[in-house]
């Protein structure tokens, strides 16, 4: 019985428990033996009831307060990873080494990893285990034996493309107007000194660039669309081994209908988080002519009263989120990029509201295809503006034309055809 370990290290969104719940259920129902590292193991239980699975939990580090950049946004993917335990040596080497303690007690034969930076990073070199009794690591084992690639324990990058960045150099960078910024250059060029002395204390492969860490990853299964990928249109070699497979709607979806209330006016689904902008936003709800359904997500009970009206109906609990689509004229979202992928599929334009990086870059594809606006909460004056520009003939016409493009795919069925691919090609036995 080969043995599939899916590792979730960075994020709290729940579209990883998403990922992890389709991929898992597959992947047993074909009688692999399935390990599962999460960032968040609390919740593990309930989703996979139904599926017996071991669960470990996955080592990871938050460094953005110790750097005193929690209230910074990153302006490339090693800034990024340097919030993350790539900061310095020794924190790195601790994730590392728990990482490899992992490995050698759950000896997969693949790995899932939805950003999972350190245990790619840990796993390089690694090697398949004849019948799981012995593992060894590259480079010196590889010398001496001559082992082939697919004595390698396979690698497939599962999730969203936040977690593989481009392979530019520096790879990843979020804001064209710093491409050639010393500072940026200097991020990638400290983290690659920093991963090299863990390579070198562990005897793993060292990297040129930031890019080599996601070079021997064999395939990338990115649940959205090319055009809504974060980095935009990635090379050739990226593109030859990524496969877009879309967005769909979780197999344990809400069974509440979304009932709009009875008023004139576009329908107006809106989930975000709670800020100290979101008076700005229900006050405008307040002020147009529209049905309203607010998915109360942190949002203060006090601001809820102060902004209750006939046209807004407020819920608590997650709608049937096909029946959203199914009745709403657009959205009004934070950026996530599933529900953001969900809704131009449906032919919903999208109002955004980033909260971190992920989301703006997600915002930045959705205005580069004329399918939505970025809100301007500043006062409702400026978010009105936004809401006229979301119901013009133009941003319908943009997203009718992606809906037309992939109204013929299953995405659910595009992701089980990967996962049995990646089967068929990276699950043979190793001799």
């Amino acid at each position: 019985m080969t043995r599939i370990l899916l590792c979730w290290e960075l994020g709290t969104d729940s579209q990883h428990l998403v990922t992890l719940q389709t991929m898992v259920r597959f992947y047993h129902s074909r009688g692999h033996e399935i390990w599962v590292a999460a960032r968040d193991v609390t919740k593990l239980k309930r989703l996979f009831s139904d599926t017996p699975i071991h669960i470990v939990a996955a080592p990871f580090c938050d460094s953005s307060a110790e750097l005193g950049l929690d209230k910074q946004a990153p302006r490339s993917y090693a800034d990024f990873l340097r919030r993350c335990g790539f900061h310095h040596a020794d924190a790195l080497s601790g994730l590392v080494s728990a990482w490899r303690n992992l490995f050698s007690f759950i000896q997969p034969d693949l790995m899932l990893c939805d950003h999972a930076p350190a245990a790619l990073l840990a796993s390089r070199g690694l090697l398949r285990s004849l019948n799981h009794r012995h593992r060894v690591s590259l480079p010196a084992a590889a010398n001496e034996l001559n082992m082939r690639q697919s004595d390698l324990v396979a690698k497939v990058a599962v999730g969203l493309p936040f977690t593989v960045p481009d392979d530019n150099r520096p790879a990843g960078v979020f804001f064209a107007s710093d491409l050639k910024k010393t500072d940026i250059i200097r991020y990638e060029t400290d983290l690659v000194k920093i991963i090299n002395r863990v390579c070198l204390e562990f005897s793993l492969p060292p990297i040129q660039a930031l890019a080599d860490l996601y070079g021997d990853i064999e395939q990338c299964i990115f649940q959205t669309y090319a055009e809504l990928d974060h980095y935009g249109y990635r090379s050739s070699d990226q593109r030859f081994k990524t496969a877009y497979v879309g967005a769909f709607v979780g197999q344990d979806e809400s069974v509440e209908p979304a009932i709009f209330p009875h008023f004139k006016g576009p329908k107006i689904y809106c989930h975000v988080k709670g800020t100290l902008e979101t008076p700005v936003l229900l006050k405008t709800l307040q002020a147009i002519e529209c049905s309203a359904i607010v998915l109360v997500d942190g949002i203060p009970d006090s601001i809820i009263n102060a902004h209750r009206s006939r046209h807004i109906l407020y819920v608590d609990k997650p709608l049937n989120m096909s029946d959203v689509l199914a009745k709403a004229s657009f959205a009004i979202l934070n950026g996530g990029l599933n529900s953001v992928s969900l809704c131009l599929r449906a032919g919903l334009p999208v109002a955004l509201f980033p909260l971190h990086i992920e989301q703006f870059l997600v915002t930045k594809r959705v205005e580069a295809l004329n399918a939505g606006v970025q809100l301007n909460l500043s006062d409702v004056d400026s978010a009105l503006v936004g809401l006229q520009k979301i119901s013009s003939r133009q941003k319908k016409v943009a997203v009718n034309l992606f809906k037309e493009k992939y109204q013929e795919d299953s995405a659910l069925n595009d992701l089980l055809l990967q996962l049995a691919l990646v089967e068929q090609t990276l699950l043979k036995p190793s001799f």
